[in-house]
């Protein structure tokens, strides 16, 4: 579902209202407070649509959401939703919603942090890609490893699978080995170049198969770190033709804008989505 599927939603106060029900209540409302599911609907004689019977909390779709507290329309809501998908900045946002530039800033920044995935809840595992690459515009003087004024990130990828991209303060063995052994479950097979900091993975249970990449970039058994480098030539390219520059303390907030529109690139409802996990920010 695109942009166009929710024309009724952006032209319509009140569909935006049901399709939060909607979202937020799938399988039948519940007390946000309590959890319990015997609601009354108080109509519309009351500033509160429901109350529970458990705890006499009083509430409506939006109670307890950032939604509650904005006075931004949910009709742009919805809309900056689909144009965030697509990719836009702040200044374009505000001039399409016709909304101030700090309004915009504040939405896409929220959206932002709302689809940040937590990387400790699981492990990646079977055929994996580590690469480091560097973000910081381009400049003068050297480039990749020990570029000046650049920050390191880190992306680890499965094959056919998701990626996760992490700021480092450096690329040195001490700091990926360890970031390996937190992100990808042991006995997994690691493909990776030929630099240093890689070297150990096999002491810490892996099946490590580094490419050299002064004599190949796939190697005579096929192994390669095309994937990942992959992933960085798109996420660059649309970070740097969208915005003129990122700061490094919003830098992770932007690679997670990058990593979940990659990792859910099949998903067919992706407003409805990046909605639901609006819904869950208090």
């Amino acid at each position: 579902m695109g942009l166009y599927d929710y024309r009724i939603q952006i032209a319509n106060e009140e569909a935006c209202i049901e399709l939060l029900y909607e979202t937020r209540w799938p399988n039948g409302i519940y007390c946000p407070r309590c959890k319990c599911k015997r609601i009354w609907d108080l109509g519309q004689s009351s500033n509160f649509k429901y109350k529970c019977s458990g705890c006499n909390y009083k509430f409506t779709e939006t109670s307890g959401t950032i939604f509650n507290k904005t006075r931004t329309p949910l009709t742009k809501w919805v809309l900056a939703i689909g144009l965030f998908k697509i990719g836009i900045t702040a200044n374009q946002l505000k001039y399409e919603i016709k909304v101030t530039y700090k309004v915009a800033w504040e939405m896409l920044n929220r959206i932002r942090k709302a689809i940040k995935t937590d990387h400790m809840t699981s492990q990646l595992s079977g055929n994996i890609e580590v690469d480091e690459t560097y973000f910081g515009g381009r400049r003068k003087g050297k480039r990749g490893r020990g570029a000046a004024g650049k920050t390191p990130v880190v992306g680890i990828i499965q094959r056919n699978g998701t990626v996760r991209t992490i700021v480092v303060p450096d690329v040195k063995r001490t700091t990926l080995r360890p970031l390996v052994k937190q992100h990808v479950k042991k006995g997994s097979t690691v493909y990776t170049d030929g630099w240093k900091g890689y070297k150990g993975l096999k002491k810490d249970g892996f099946v490590h198969k580094p490419v050299d990449h002064d004599t190949h970039f796939v190697s005579d058994n096929k192994d390669h770190t095309n994937n990942i480098e992959g992933y960085w030539r798109l996420s660059k390219h649309k970070m740097f033709a969208r915005y003129h520059k990122i700061s490094k303390k919003y830098l992770p907030d932007y690679l997670a804008e990058s990593e979940f529109k990659f990792n859910e690139r099949h998903h067919n409802d992706f407003i409805k989505l990046v909605l639901a996990k609006l819904l869950l920010v208090p």
